[in-house]
């Protein structure tokens, strides 16, 4: 194979993903129910890679995830904290979305399967009922998630 079709086939393979985060951020950017479900399933895949610096920024700068952590450098750390558990999945199902202006109230179920330690499976299932701001140039943020288990 010619250098030119390596390139090409290089350049196609690059192109894939880059479109694919492309296609994710236009509709997190809709500030729309369409767009504040995209946002969640953003989070719900950041938590299963867990991605702590990635999952704080997705909150406001005064964000609450629930009272536990209260602003992004808290919820951060926060999830930082949890060195012996790995997400084996994470979903989240919506029953409902109201937008008032440049804000959203996200109601649904959740479930969660976690190992911990290395050895013990744990399933997590429950409610959430996430508070979003729509925020120019960065679409929308999760100003406070709350969850309750099941």
């Amino acid at each position: 194979m010619n250098t030119f079709h390596h390139l090409v086939r290089l350049f196609t393979k690059l192109q894939a993903p880059a479109l694919l985060l492309l296609l994710i951020s236009c509709n997190i950017a809709r500030q729309d129910q369409q767009g504040v479900e995209a946002a969640m399933k953003y989070y719900d895949r950041l938590i299963l890679q867990q991605d702590a610096g990635a999952i704080s920024r997705l909150f406001t700068p005064d964000g609450n995830l629930g009272d536990m952590a209260i602003g992004r450098d808290s919820i951060r750390n926060f999830l930082s904290s949890f060195k012996n558990v790995r997400v084996l999945s994470q979903y989240s199902r919506t029953s409902t979305i109201s937008i008032t202006g440049d804000s959203a109230i996200q109601k649904g179920t959740y479930s969660q399967a976690d190992i911990i330690s290395g050895r013990d499976t744990v399933h997590v299932k429950g409610e959430f009922r996430a508070q979003w701001q729509w925020v120019a140039h960065k679409g929308w943020l999760i100003r406070k998630m709350n969850t309750k288990s099941m």
